[in-house]
């Protein structure tokens, strides 16, 4: 019977996952557009990627997962850029100093943007970090991932590549 349980704890887990990204009330609607002060000191705005295929990570220094998810995100980058993929980080944290502090030891490729408000928060629904928003180049959201444990990432891939050929 252990087996049995350990199964349906497992079908659990999967429905669970799916539903985190499923549940989103973001899939299908234009993705709410935002102008942020960048980790450079300049402002960047989501409806200047229109026509390309935007991750956006929701991120907080506080939230562990997002420090195993950033350097994955950062892979992705590096091998999807080129071919039309854009990330962007949005860190959460009040503390704009910090969080700062905190991007830049993690060096990573992409652009990191400062949200210390809430209606981004507001606009994206969030309630846990990290979150992961795919968008397509038509700016319509078509994937959100609330949470991170390993091997999401090559759900990310399998999303970003379908929304590349598209």
């Amino acid at each position: 019977m252990r087996g049995g349980s350990r199964l349906a704890g497992v079908a659990l887990a999967a429905l669970i996952s799916t539903s985190a990204v499923a549940a989103s009330p973001l899939v299908g609607k234009p993705a709410p557009d935002f102008a942020l002060k960048g980790l450079d000191g300049n402002n960047l705005r989501l409806s200047e990627y229109r026509g390309q295929v935007v991750l956006i990570n929701f991120w907080a220094r506080w939230a562990g997962d997002s420090r195993v998810e950033i350097p994955a995100l950062d892979r992705i980058n590096t091998t999807y850029h080129r071919a039309g993929l854009v990330v962007l980080g949005v860190s959460v944290d009040e503390d704009e100093a910090h969080a700062s502090e905190f991007a830049s030891a993690m060096r990573v490729s992409y652009p990191i943007l400062f949200d210390t408000g809430p209606r981004i928060g507001r606009d994206y629904s969030l309630r846990t970090m990290p979150m992961t928003v795919l968008v397509d180049r038509s700016g319509v959201v078509r994937y959100v991932k609330v949470g991170y444990k390993r091997g999401d990432d090559r759900a990310f891939v399998d999303q970003i590549r379908q929304l590349l050929r598209e």
